[in-house]
């Protein structure tokens, strides 16, 4: 064992070489200064770019046609003191049912509880899903005839584990 001149003892690690001691303090002082930078990149990272961070949202879009207007003249009317009232066209919603084929989208519609989608296209077969009112479905088989209703085969857009077949009187193409 060695001495120094102040008479400390030094240590040595068995090849004639001495070794010094790191101060504890000094070991926690740069974990703490380490840790203290780490979480000073991550806010900065979080503050200056959040877009990096946050996760993308998805925004439903509806899309609705409705038929152009037009307006009607009238020509040599007689002058009276009450306005007549513009007679506008009005044009119904094709009815529910028709116009559907293979590869149009459809929602459902007049249900007042919801549509049954089915596995098999009959009115004894297991119920798949229940569809609400104004859901949108892609059209991609039938039509196929049974208990005197028209079926087709629906499938949902964001999740095809909602699917069966349903009845076209509850039905509207929507594009």
């Amino acid at each position: 064992m060695y001495l120094t001149a102040r008479g400390e003892p030094v240590s040595s690690n068995g090849f004639g070489e001495q070794t010094t001691a790191v101060p504890l303090r000094w070991i926690l002082t740069v974990t703490v200064l380490f840790v203290v930078g780490a979480a000073a990149v991550w806010s900065y990272i979080i503050v200056s770019r959040p877009a990096a961070v946050q996760q993308p949202t998805v925004t439903p879009v509806l899309l609705v046609i409705a038929p152009e207007r037009t307006s009607t003249t009238v020509l040599d009317a007689p002058v009276t003191d009450t306005p007549a009232p513009l007679q506008t066209p009005t044009f119904p919603p094709p009815p529910a049912g028709s116009l559907i084929k293979v590869g149009s989208y459809v929602q459902v519609v007049n249900t007042g509880g919801g549509l049954r989608l089915r596995y098999e296209p009959n009115l004894e077969s297991e119920v798949n899903y229940l569809a609400l009112d104004y859901e949108v479905f892609v059209v991609q088989k039938g039509p196929r005839e049974a208990d005197d209703i028209t079926w087709w085969f629906l499938v949902a857009q964001a999740d095809d584990r909602r699917n069966g077949w349903g009845a076209s009187n509850y039905l509207q193409v929507v594009r």
